[in-house]
């Protein structure tokens, strides 16, 4: 009897792996490379995927450096130093050039393919966080907050033509700038950071909404959906861990929940609106459903998927048709993820797509 209970419960073992395989969301690992020379006293403070997603760059805390990636194979292409610790990194839209902030006071562009550095940008307080329009005319920075003559604090939104080579404007956020995110149209910005959750104008950069204004909070990560209809922001004062989905435009607080408990560095939404996916002070990479959390009640909210990261991560980016995410962790390396969805028939439907796309139109009139 028990033969013939293996023989008939192999199977059904298979046909459970198989429907696993298939269709459980998750992020498969395809490889990992050392970012920050030091390793585990090293840390990868960013990590961005170029908009064709054919590179990643990243910029590191303890080593200073800048470093291009190819996709495909994890390949070193080129290495820049800096004499201090690189906080953000990013891509301008046309692919040409790449952005790093750092602790002295300084932006640096460069040619993405060759790492020649074609201009620099001097600030008054170190940069925390920075971001290229989507059109690559503007270049968003945000600086860490420091004091003014009446011992206010401060903290400075700049934007800069990247034609015309200078400073357009200058907002006074009002303390550090953690994280900023161009909506898809360019019509607007939002800064976020230890002031709050502030969003604006970019036709004449003005202050278009607020939130979260108390003088205790302070957030660390988040940005626009691909509609640009919500925000998810990452609160970590006074309760860390803290998610927010804000319809920001009425200014409403959809969801907020904390299930983490832990800090979060940061947060990125799948490119098709349906996922968010965040990571900090725990050795996970958590995935959620956006309808889950606009549905649910706080209690009942289900994590879409969790996968083991194997240290804590400072930055995560999905490339832009969220097929691969990237990951910059603590331990001085970077890792590359395939995004492995929910769609039973993805690949059914595109081979459907590809022999449209071959019949000739010979073959039409047959």
């Amino acid at each position: 009897m028990k033969k013939v209970f293996l023989f008939l419960l192999l199977p059904i073992l298979g046909v459970a792996q198989q429907h696993y395989l298939d269709y459980q969301l998750r992020l498969e690992p395809v490889w990992s490379r050392v970012a920050d020379a030091l390793g585990e006293p090293g840390s990868v403070e960013s990590a961005e995927f170029s908009p064709n997603g054919k590179f990643i760059v990243s910029g590191t805390k303890y080593d200073y450096s800048v470093v291009m990636w190819r996709t495909s194979d994890g390949a070193e292409l080129w290495r820049a130093y800096h004499p201090a610790e690189i906080e953000r990194v990013g891509w301008s839209s046309d692919n040409q050039y790449v952005a790093a902030c750092s602790e002295d006071f300084k932006t640096t562009i460069y040619e993405a393919r060759t790492g020649k550095v074609v201009e620099t940008i001097q600030h008054n307080q170190g940069i925390d966080g920075l971001i290229w329009s989507n059109n690559s005319m503007l270049l968003a920075t945000g600086e860490e907050y420091s004091y003014d003559k009446g011992g206010k604090k401060q903290g400075f939104l700049g934007i800069y033509d990247m034609q015309k080579r200078k400073e357009v404007a200058k907002i006074n956020y009002g303390s550090t700038i953690n994280e900023l995110f161009f909506t898809e149209d360019d019509k607007y910005i939002v800064a976020i950071g230890h002031a709050g959750v502030k969003v604006y104008n970019t036709s004449n950069w003005s202050l278009e909404k607020e939130l979260f204004t108390e003088s205790d909070v302070i957030f660390t990560a988040g940005g626009f959906s691909p509609d640009g209809k919500w925000i998810i922001a990452a609160q970590n004062k006074p309760v860390k861990g803290t998610i927010h989905l804000i319809d920001w435009k009425k200014g409403k607080i959809n969801k907020s929940f904390s299930h983490m408990g832990k800090k979060i560095e940061t947060v990125s939404w799948h490119p098709n609106g349906e996922y968010i996916a965040f990571t900090g002070h725990d050795p996970h990479i958590f995935i959620y459903r956006v309808s889950d959390i606009k549905d649910y009640s706080v209690d009942q909210i289900r994590i879409a998927a969790q996968v083991w990261a194997g240290d804590h991560a400072e930055y995560i980016d999905f490339n832009k048709d969220g097929s691969f995410l990237v990951s910059a962790h603590q331990n001085g390396l970077i890792k590359l993820w395939a995004w492995m969805g929910e769609d039973p028939n993805l690949n059914k439907n595109r081979h459907k797509g590809i022999k449209k796309d071959q019949i000739s139109p010979d073959a039409l009139k047959k």
